[in-house]
């Protein structure tokens, strides 16, 4: 019996520091390979779409939206609504209109669409409209007067080709 309650041999212990030693060797190697894997197939082997293939992707989307027909107003110059009141805006706007008609009627109509830019815009102030977000916000409520000014033709959009504050 005293035999077989002996130490375990040393050649056991090695035996168990070497598969422990081979783990870790195999698992450093496959996340070596693993990277190297990915980085190849990222780099090298991943599919690039073609010119052909974005073209039809654009063609599914539709066809790209047609530009209206565009009438530039005169500029306006306006002072701000600063209490040092020394703040100008010059603004040149574009507008894009559905038809040559709209365009008619928007050049007949002309000087309410300047009264309610001018009215507008001096009731801002230089903090409202130095930042992108202000802009846009006055591009959306301006489109929306002059849509409520010229119905029932539509207003596309506005651009703004001029803004410069002083």
């Amino acid at each position: 019996m005293a035999a077989e309650k002996d130490p375990p041999a040393p050649e056991q212990v090695p035996n168990k520091k070497s598969k422990m030693g081979f783990f870790i060797i195999l698992g450093v190697g496959i996340l070596v390979l693993g990277g190297g894997g990915f980085f190849a197939y990222t780099k090298l082997l991943a599919h690039k779409p073609a010119v052909e293939e974005v073209a039809s992707q654009e063609t599914k989307k539709g066809a790209p939206p047609v530009i209206g027909e565009m009438l530039v107003m005169e500029p306006f110059v306006v002072n701000l609504a600063d209490p040092k009141g020394k703040r100008y805006l010059k603004v040149k706007i574009e507008l894009e209109l559905e038809s040559k008609e709209a365009v008619d009627k928007a050049t007949k109509v002309s000087p309410k669409l300047r009264d309610m830019v001018i009215m507008m815009l001096t009731s801002l102030g230089f903090e409202e409209i130095m930042t992108p977000e202000g802009k846009i916000r006055v591009r959306d409520e301006l489109l929306e007067r002059f849509n409520e000014i010229m119905r029932p033709d539509h207003i596309k959009n506005i651009y703004f080709t001029e803004f410069v504050v002083q």
